[in-house]
């Protein structure tokens, strides 16, 4: 594999990471990382925010895919996941997804556990990107964070039923104990789905 695939894989299981992050992680110099992108980013592949400065200095640049990164992935599991909605009947399709949340929102439960609003938020953005969402975590202007989803992994399932949209707005809504609203939506050919997050009111409060 060369080192452009394994920076588009590297990015696709993080969902960002910066450019020190990846040639550690890659094991070569900042340089050769730094060449590599340059070339992804020519190529529409990949894109670079900066990140927020936590200490005094220049901010550092974060990479993410872009939603046309996308098609560099193997596509046929998402023929299968038509199929099957297909095939099954609607009662047995819409069980199938509530019985799905139920476990990932136990899964992500047990992770948030004893975790404040923010790193909660921070949290479930790394677990979406663990289950292929490539998600990142925004600022909004009025104080409020967002969620920003690009490649889902099933969104033409998503599309075909809502089904999985809509039980992950509300599963976001419980672990977050905030209203979660959806401003934007890959079948409605938007690049990203985003879920703007407001901190609960306990927290604007104080």
């Amino acid at each position: 594999m060369d080192r452009k695939a394994e920076i588009l894989n590297l990015l696709k299981a993080d969902g960002q990471a910066s450019l020190a992050g990846m040639a550690l992680r890659l094991r070569i110099t900042k340089q050769a990382a730094a060449r590599h992108l340059e070339g992804l980013e020519a190529e529409g592949l990949v894109e670079r925010t900066a990140e927020a400065a936590h200490r005094p200095g220049r901010p550092e640049h974060l990479y993410r895919l872009t939603a046309a990164a996308g098609e560099r992935f193997p596509q046929a599991h998402r023929e299968l996941a038509a199929q099957l909605v297909h095939f099954l009947p609607p009662d047995q399709l819409k069980r199938f997804f509530t019985e799905r949340a139920a476990r990932l929102e136990a899964e992500y439960a047990a992770k948030l556990e004893g975790l404040d609003f923010d790193e909660r938020v921070r949290e479930l953005a790394r677990l979406a990107s663990e289950h292929g969402h490539m998600a990142q975590v925004v600022e909004q202007p009025d104080g409020a964070v967002a969620i920003r989803q690009c490649h889902c992994p099933i969104a033409d399932v998503a599309a075909e039923t809502g089904h999985p949209c809509h039980h992950e707005q509300a599963m976001y809504q419980r672990l977050l104990g905030g209203e979660v609203t959806r401003t934007s939506y890959i079948p409605d050919a938007d690049p990203s789905c985003t879920f703007v997050v407001s901190k609960p009111k306990e927290l604007i409060k104080r």
